[in-house]
């Protein structure tokens, strides 16, 4: 991220931090045309475990769906996207390529059981079991930066007397391995929101004056049209 790049730049795809809606929505437009997909779904993000279906439909460019903070498909062409400055993006692909699900886990979410919620959604919706999928848990705040009190150690089942440090990423790679998926298949990256070793956006390093990047994942495009987004499970 060049410096200058926070809160309203061209490198900010926040919903509420990015500027006018025009701008933000044209930057998911580019983002989609970038990665060969036909258009991109975003939704407003509440820190909650709310988990959205979307399905393809004619047309292109961009589209934000209510409050959620995660998104399933098995339709092809559509970029799930999910924004962060802080919290981990989680990257869930089905092994045999039959559906993908990006999701939004913020310390709320993560033990709330997003994680949880977004497995069980692909089971449900698509058959596709804890064992048959591969997790990505992307740049975030690592432990060593992100101190939390007692109240947030103890939703993760930690006993404190005071303050410490919560490494999220280690805390869902926990979580997906005890919901069935193999140890092998659970990635974390290594990178800091905070302390890098690339300069990311940061609530916790830029306060206010922070932007959230874009996490996205899609299945590459095919024939398959269906109706649009609806609330899955």
């Amino acid at each position: 991220m060049p410096p200058g790049a926070g809160a309203g730049s061209e490198a900010d795809f926040g919903l509420a931090t990015g500027g006018s809606s025009g701008d933000v929505e044209r930057r998911y437009q580019r983002l989609a045309i970038a990665t060969g997909m036909q258009f991109a779904v975003v939704a407003r993000q509440v820190h909650g475990t709310r988990i959205l279906e979307a399905d393809s439909w004619s047309g292109s460019g961009s589209r934000v769906i209510g409050e959620a903070d995660g998104f399933v498909t098995s339709a092809r062409g559509v970029l799930l996207a999910v924004t962060a400055a802080d919290c981990v993006p989680v990257f869930i692909a089905d092994v045999g390529g039959r559906c993908i699900a990006l999701l939004h886990a913020g310390w709320r979410g993560a033990a709330g059981g997003i994680l949880e919620v977004g497995l069980s959604v692909l089971a449900d919706r698509f058959g596709v079991e804890p064992e048959d999928v591969t997790i990505y848990l992307g740049p975030s705040i690592c432990g060593a930066c992100y101190e939390v009190g007692v109240e947030v150690l103890r939703a993760f089942g930690r006993d404190a007397a005071g303050p410490a440090g919560l490494d999220l990423r280690a805390e869902l790679e926990r979580k997906a391995v005890e919901s069935g998926v193999p140890a092998e298949r659970v990635v974390r990256s290594r990178w800091c929101t905070r302390c890098g070793p690339v300069r990311l956006h940061s609530h916790r390093a830029q306060g206010g004056k922070a932007g959230r990047m874009a996490a996205f994942l899609g299945l590459l495009p095919g024939s398959q049209v269906a109706p649009g987004p609806r609330p899955a499970g």
